[in-house]
């Protein structure tokens, strides 16, 4: 009796169970199994889209725009640009010159349009050692393109002498940061082909997965028109941000 008494038990539970409705994690992925077909139509639609709309998120270099108009910082800035204009700067060392050369060289720089003033004199913080310092200060901000114009009339000048330059006009931040993160993103590829195929069951699980990586990288690049603007260092970052998090994953 105790033994059947237990089967039936045993058999109203399993029915119980039977009849219960699956869950929602259950349905769900029931339900993507099913619509396979439209989800990888839906998502290619997504990713050619994505391309397009990469041409229409603007990427704002400034990221002082980012703080609030009540902070002292950002009213800081906006009574500095107001009333004062940050004039470009370089400094100009020639080396291998005699001191007449020297002025001549200064009187040169002074009267190319857009410098403003060239600071030059015979103490030691301008000549010595048969080497000359300039310091230039031009008519308009660093990133004009009249500055940068200038900049280069310079260098054509002194083409001819032993000369460095330290200045920020003409130099691309932005472009360089860029060049930087694409050299990271390589590297960072290959450690995870790397480690995906010493984690991975299968070797067909790499490409699909690195697939997986870069068409999620597109959408998450190409959906970003939604905000109108962001920042370089987002634009910059996140990819190489993406790809961590995505091992992270595909190893768990």
């Amino acid at each position: 009796m105790e033994n059947k008494s237990y089967l039936t038990t045993k058999e109203e539970l399993m029915s119980k169970v039977n009849q219960e409705k699956p869950g929602f994690m259950l349905r769900m992925s029931g339900f993507i199994v099913k619509k396979r077909a439209f989800i990888f139509l839906f998502y290619i639609f997504a990713v050619i889209f994505s391309v397009i709309a990469m041409g229409w998120v603007h990427v704002e270099n400034d990221v002082t725009v980012y703080l609030p108009e009540e902070t002292e910082t950002r009213q800081g800035l906006v009574v500095m640009n107001e009333n004062f204009v940050a004039s470009g700067m370089a400094q100009v060392m020639v080396s291998n010159i005699t001191l007449e050369t020297a002025w001549d060289i200064s009187n040169t720089l002074s009267a190319i349009d857009g410098v403003t003033m060239v600071m030059f004199d015979e103490t030691d913080g301008h000549y010595r050692d048969a080497t000359a310092l300039y310091d230039i200060t031009f008519d308009g901000p660093t990133a004009d393109p009249k500055t940068e114009e200038t900049m280069e009339i310079i260098r054509q000048t002194l083409q001819d002498y032993d000369a460095d330059y330290n200045t920020d006009i003409g130099y691309d931040m932005i472009g360089e940061i860029e060049g930087e993160m694409l050299s990271i993103l390589l590297v960072a590829v290959v450690i995870i082909i790397g480690v995906l195929a010493l984690t991975s069951r299968s070797y067909m699980e790499v490409p699909v997965l690195l697939l997986t990586f870069g068409m999620a990288a597109v959408l998450n690049m190409g959906t970003n028109f939604v905000f109108g603007t962001i920042s370089f260092i987002s634009n910059a970052v996140a990819v190489v941000l993406q790809l961590a998090l995505a091992i992270d994953y595909a190893i768990i």
